[in-house]
């Protein structure tokens, strides 16, 4: 949806069950992402100026099956987040971009995590600037497993194209969970994150579907 868009109501297509899900407590994960079963409150990681907030109107949709549980969320408002109200070079939590999963206890599962949407990242000309994305699993920035030593970003628009630039962006990451707690599913959250960086002063996001797939089973990490 464009700026010239009315920004209003979202029509699905869908037969789906809408509903948000803040369960109490989750279980705390380990520095190698993984969940040990601990109990915790959830503390997302959130990096923005007092007063800097987006509107939060999101639709919640999930499917549950016995070994694959689905999740999304949908916004059709366009906001722009820029370097005035959240800052340069630090995450902040992007608007509806946020679920939550569970693992059943002693289980494994292959969760992938999914954000599509229209991103408009602006800069000055010449200046290289990019927006990036990221997932955070219980507050820590994913890929787990990863084979870089590091927490990887994600370069989800570039500033280079000039002003209305908009065009669809898919963020897609991957992540293991494993539930040690053999009597209580282990709780997550998921929390979607952009940010401005090397120069870049403003990301417009619109039409926002942010999707979970978890599947339950071993997994096998080579």
């Amino acid at each position: 949806m464009k700026a010239y868009r009315k920004a209003g109501g979202l029509v699905l297509g869908l037969s789906a069950l809408l509903f948000t899900l803040t369960p109490a407590t989750v279980s705390a994960a380990g520095t190698d992402g993984h969940n040990r079963g601990a109990q915790a409150t959830n503390a997302p990681t959130t990096i923005s100026a007092p007063g800097a907030v987006a509107p939060d109107s999101c639709l919640h949709i999930q499917q549950l099956n016995p070994d694959e549980q689905k999740y999304r969320t949908v916004s059709n408002i366009p906001f722009t987040y820029t370097d005035a109200a959240f800052g340069v070079n630090v995450w902040f939590d992007v608007a509806c971009g946020d679920l939550f999963f569970t693992v059943p206890p002693g289980r494994q599962a292959l969760v992938d995590l999914t954000a599509v949407a229209e991103l408009d990242c602006q800069g000055p000309a010449g200046g290289g600037g990019w927006c990036g994305g990221r997932f955070l699993i219980n507050g820590l920035p994913l890929p787990w497993p990863d084979n870089t030593g590091r927490p990887d970003s994600y370069a989800w628009d570039s500033a280079i194209g000039g002003a209305v630039d908009w065009q669809a962006n898919t963020l897609a990451q991957e992540y293991v969970a494993r539930c040690d707690n053999q009597t209580a599913p282990c709780g997550y959250k998921v929390q979607l994150q952009s940010a401005l960086l090397s120069g870049s002063t403003s990301v417009w996001i619109d039409d926002l579907t942010t999707r979970v797939d978890v599947t339950i089973g071993p997994v096998s990490v080579v």
